[in-house]
């Protein structure tokens, strides 16, 4: 965890020390510096290869003070550990064992102030900003998978108007170790207008071992809303964007990417709203997200409670072991209609398999066909 330091009272570093970091990752990354202009690192933008003339004409730089990389050119943004993460193709944590391993970046400062110094950038008080991301980078991906309009149903104009492409190739690892892990549907993520990063969704045809969902570096799945849709004066959180893509041509499904629902979150949904009705997987993590939890004898509220003091708040009485992205229209319109005040909101004592409407049973159902 970061200390509770705020940016503004971080004891800063000597320049030099800072400047020397931000040239250190550069070059374990493969990135020529053109010049220092002011407080900034010029060089040529290594997020995306759309760009022309780089050499003469650089449209990216790398900010010493506050260690914020920006393009001008493709508009892409984020820390130094983002940046790093989306070069070597790896997460943010992999991202600081590059850099704590990184024998060069040593030589601007001792290892524990390094560390004490990245960790104190960005705090509860002041978080670094999010990712974004050139719309052109998803250039490099065509065609929509079978996978998802045709097993998960998707309509082919939510998934055209959704960006929804294939990464043939599914690459993991950084350059020295990349291992190609088969395709993979991309499922581009906009906020305020911003491409701020996307989730790849393993296919069928590629390897098993293989993540079945990934996600950009420094992916803002707990700041933000997939799907989502402020002028609507009512909203059905659900967990996966499957779900919200599957039905979002007849309910306006919003995702928060899990089961752990933040308070800013909160905050997103409620702006504006009269209801929510919330509708979490029905799995023990989702019902503790409906009704609240507790632990060392402390309770935490459930979403809905917390924000029954913003809109009215209602959670689907679902019988059926199946999220919504696995429903039809049909009966995910029903379960809606059929919501209850989140009060009164009870788990399922039995549940059922939504094919066969039978007790949920293991093995594939031979009501599938």
């Amino acid at each position: 965890m970061a200390p509770a330091n705020d940016l503004d009272e971080l004891t800063a570093l000597p320049d030099g020390h800072k400047e020397q970091l931000a040239r250190d990752v550069l070059e374990g990354l493969g990135v020529t510096i053109k010049r220092l202009q002011g407080d900034e690192l010029i060089h040529g933008c290594p997020v995306t290869a759309y760009h022309s003339d780089q050499d003469r004409n650089p449209t990216a730089a790398l900010n010493i003070s506050n260690l914020l990389f920006h393009c001008l050119g493709c508009g892409a943004g984020g820390t130094l550990l983002w940046l790093i993460a989306t070069l070597r193709n790896i997460t943010i944590e992999q991202a600081r064992d590059w850099l704590h391993g990184e024998a060069g970046l040593t030589r601007a400062m001792e290892l524990p102030d390094l560390l004490a110094f990245f960790d104190s950038l960005y705090t509860e008080k002041k978080k670094a900003p999010m990712p974004v991301y050139s719309d052109r980078m998803l250039d490099r991906w065509e065609g929509i998978p079978d996978y998802i309009l045709n097993e998960r149903a998707i309509p082919i104009t939510t998934a055209v108007h959704s960006g929804i492409c294939t990464d043939p190739d599914g690459f993991m690892g950084p350059p020295e170790d990349r291992v190609r892990t088969g395709p993979r549907a991309v499922i581009p993520h906009y906020w305020e207008g911003k491409l701020v990063g996307w989730q790849s969704r393993r296919l069928p045809e590629a390897d098993p071992a293989a993540p079945k969902y990934l996600s950009t570096p420094g992916f803002p799945r707990d700041e933000t809303i997939y799907g989502h849709r402020p002028y609507n004066t009512c909203a059905v959180p659900v967990e996966s964007p499957m779900s919200v893509l599957r039905h979002e041509e007849h309910q306006p499904l919003e995702a928060t990417f899990g089961n752990v629902v933040t308070d800013l979150q909160i905050r997103h949904l409620v702006r504006g709203r009269k209801k929510l009705i919330w509708w979490m997987d029905n799995d023990e993590a989702g019902w503790r997200t409906t009704e609240g939890r507790t632990h060392n004898g402390h309770f935490y509220p459930g979403a809905p409670q917390r924000a029954s003091a913003y809109c009215k708040n209602y959670a689907v009485q679902s019988p059926f072991a199946a999220d919504p992205a696995d429903l039809s229209d049909e009966i995910v319109d029903i379960l809606i209609e059929q919501a209850v005040p989140w009060p009164v909101w009870q788990r399922p004592e039995t549940l059922y398999c939504h094919r066969c409407f039978r007790t949920t049973h293991s093995g594939r159902c031979a009501a599938a066909g």
